[in-house]
């Protein structure tokens, strides 16, 4: 993989996270005018069940979409350059 390879890469992956931290921030958002919106109401129980799952599957959803952009390429094991056996 040569620099500009690795400079694009970089370029997506940073994308990615940007996006992620903006639907994290707009999932925040939304609960936020929920819950003011359900308690300037008086909401009944059915409402917050309601929110405490859609807001519960959205956290979820943000965990495993969040685990799949920290995930690496694995690399393989090198050795120790000083534990080589060097047979030339």
């Amino acid at each position: 993989m040569n620099q500009y390879e690795r400079q694009a890469e970089r370029q997506r992956t940073a994308s990615m996270r940007f996006s992620m931290m903006l639907w994290s921030a707009g999932a925040g958002l939304i609960a936020i005018i929920l819950t003011i919106l359900g308690l300037s109401i008086s909401a009944p129980r059915e409402f917050w069940y309601k929110v405490a799952i859609a807001a519960a599957v959205l956290l979820l959803l943000l965990r495993q979409i969040a685990r799949r952009l920290r995930v690496r390429n694995p690399r393989s094991a090198e050795p120790d350059p000083a534990s080589r056996l060097n047979l030339d």
